[in-house]
């Protein structure tokens, strides 16, 4: 279940960054729509590693419960407007994006139990440019300038790489397990 559930998220993050190469005139929407869906699923994920204790628990559930808000009022962002300002959701996921980083850095995102070794490089690549595209957002919610876009999609395109990357980790790990079983 890792497996997939990290190549469809590695698959959607390479997406969102080619999208963001090609349909630079459509950037906003579609960035604002995947960010919802990613933080949503993110979140879920998130909540549900803390509660069985597969990752670091409070970091990780408070990252989640951040995550599942600020994605629902994304996805539903024209719902939202007329109880939540967009600075104030743009402003959350780029919270999470933060939180996220942190825990990457920290090592709060290990790929399973067993690793010996919490901090990865790809680990703290990937955080460093959580954290400056969270701050980014947090700092400066509505600015949609060319800056925050090329934050967003060599973010979308290294953190996809690396979540591609894990679920080819996850795999061959499974087919190692079942080889010694």
């Amino acid at each position: 279940m890792k497996f997939w559930i990290t190549l469809v998220r590695g698959m959607l993050a390479v997406a969102l960054g080619i999208a963001l190469v090609l349909q630079v005139e459509k950037a906003r929407p579609i960035l604002a729509n995947f960010m919802g869906m990613y933080w949503l699923m993110s979140g879920l994920i998130s909540i549900r590693f803390s509660v069985t204790g597969e990752r670091a628990r409070g970091l990780s559930l408070l990252a989640g419960i951040i995550g599942v808000l600020a994605g629902l009022g994304m996805v539903g962002r024209d719902l939202a407007a007329g109880y939540v300002p967009e600075e104030v959701l743009i402003s959350s996921v780029g919270l999470i994006i933060m939180l996220t980083g942190i825990l990457h850095i920290s090592g709060g995102f290990r790929q399973d139990r067993s690793s010996a070794e919490k901090r990865t490089f790809t680990g703290i690549i990937l955080g460093l440019f959580e954290i400056i595209l969270g701050l980014m957002l947090v700092i400066s919610p509505l600015d949609r300038g060319p800056i925050v876009y090329f934050a967003a999609m060599v973010w979308a395109l290294v953190g996809g790489f690396i979540l591609l990357g894990d679920a080819l980790n996850f795999r061959r790990r499974q087919q190692v397990d079942a080889a010694t079983e």
